[in-house]
């Protein structure tokens, strides 16, 4: 049932207002905070939630179109646990369900707890018990009042950074807000309060039109958003999209300058990444893929800062989800700081690499047959997927947790190496698929 991040699936046959209203009931064990993206089906699935607390007598406290790391800071404010009705990246038409708890995504033991109420049935109160329906109109200010301590707020107000910001989704109600309250110059794009005006993922084949407003406003830069506020991807002064392991690089050390210490991030990290935290006088720890386990292992090694490529950034004094919308303030801080994100990126040079995504109606069957076919040089690591390092190259083939994909991720120091890597991993895969 739970992905790597929550429950997420195609409206109508693996996401229904049912599952909706079950795992409501089932995660209800105190007061329960709802929210959603901008998709079509967020707010039925939304208020089937909300019953699902209510009928297991707790209150339900909404909040309406938010992003993910503001139900996550909602969490905290009401000391209960969280639902968030998105599907982050994926295609319009499938939703999900993020389940929060103190801050963060919960874990795999409290998955099974969670499971394991929805497997008993509806728990229903007695008629005189059920919980209460309530809202929250203050968690966007609240959150805000959460994090400006993280921020240099003076010196951002005295570049006064003019700034696009395509949203597409839940972070339309709190980003340009944040980043006009800090004294920057907003143009807001695809501010649509239902559906998305491009695809959500805010990878650089959909950001075309932001690009081609940065360079029509002359801004200094432009910030992108998923559906549900949880990713961020830079594209210069240019109109360039930064490559998005050059960005997480320069977050990296951005945070390692203002604290030392261990940084975390995932097995489908690049070896830039990795220069980047001894550049900045970090320690490197790996965790599998997915959010839940890089704020984890972040709480348990006391590190600074956690990253994915996908622009999935964990702050070590902010929620424990990935958050956006404190990463856009933190690129608004760093260009205030250090100057043009075309500068500050152009001492990277990333290796040659692929990451592609395969369809597949098996996962499982599809890992098993690509497994028993492997045959790369290299040591061979399943900690997540099928791994496999050599000296010239490291290549990694893992099943998506959130759709029914194999991916392929691809690095080499040459072009060549890569090249023969690639058309030899994408045959075996081609073929199990």
């Amino acid at each position: 049932m739970f992905g790597t991040s929550g429950i997420r699936g195609v409206y109508g046959s693996e996401i229904t207002p049912e599952l909706a209203l079950r795992i409501g009931n089932a995660f209800a064990y105190s007061s329960l905070v709802v929210a959603k993206d901008t998709r079509e089906t967020g707010e039925l699935l939304s208020n089937a939630a909300m019953s699902g607390a209510l009928s297991a007598g707790k209150d339900a406290i909404y909040c309406g179109i938010i992003p993910t790391p503001l139900l996550a800071f909602a969490t905290l404010k009401h000391k209960a646990n969280g639902i968030m009705v998105t599907a982050s990246h994926n295609p319009p038409e499938y939703n999900g369900l993020k389940l929060i708890s103190k801050g963060k995504e919960i874990g795999k033991e409290e998955e099974k707890k969670v499971i394991s109420n929805y497997e008993k049935g509806i728990s229903l109160s007695s008629w005189d018990k059920t919980g209460s329906e309530k809202r929250d109109e203050e968690i966007i200010e609240d959150y805000i009042k959460f994090i400006l301590p993280l921020i240099d707020a003076e010196k951002i107000r005295a570049r006064a950074p003019k700034i696009v910001v395509d949203c597409n989704g839940a972070a339309h109600v709190v980003t340009p807000r944040l980043l006009e309250m800090l004294g920057c110059i907003v143009t807001a794009i695809n501010m649509q309060s239902r559906g998305f005006a491009r695809p959500s993922e805010p990878s650089a084949k959909n950001l075309d039109a932001l690009c081609a407003k940065v360079k029509e406003e002359k801004a200094d830069f432009g910030i992108a958003h998923d559906g549900d506020g949880d990713r961020i991807s830079i594209v210069d002064e240019r109109g360039y999209v930064i490559n998005m392991d050059v960005q997480l690089s320069l977050m990296i050390l951005e945070e390692l300058g203002k604290k030392k210490g261990k940084v975390v991030s995932t097995v489908e990290s690049s070896l830039i990444v990795k220069d980047a935290v001894a550049q900045g006088g970090g320690e490197l720890i790996i965790t599998p893929v997915g959010s839940t386990y890089v704020a984890d292992k972040m709480e348990e090694v006391g590190a600074v800062f956690g990253g994915e490529p996908a622009g999935e950034y964990i702050y070590s004094k902010g929620v424990h989800v990935p958050d956006a919308i404190l990463a856009a303030a933190k690129f608004a801080q760093m260009f205030s700081e250090k100057g043009k994100f075309s500068t500050l990126s152009a001492p990277f040079k990333p290796f040659p690499m692929v990451r592609e995504k395969f369809k597949t109606s098996d996962k499982k069957k599809a890992m098993e047959k690509i497994r028993s076919g492997m045959d790369f040089e290299g040591k061979l690591n399943t900690v997540d997927g099928l791994r496999v390092d050599a000296e010239d190259y490291w290549l990694l083939i893992r099943p998506s947790g959130t759709e029914h994909i194999i991916r392929l991720t691809l690095e080499a120091k040459e072009q060549k190496k890569l090249e023969e890597s690639h058309a030899k991993a994408k045959a075996l895969i081609e073929k199990s698929v």
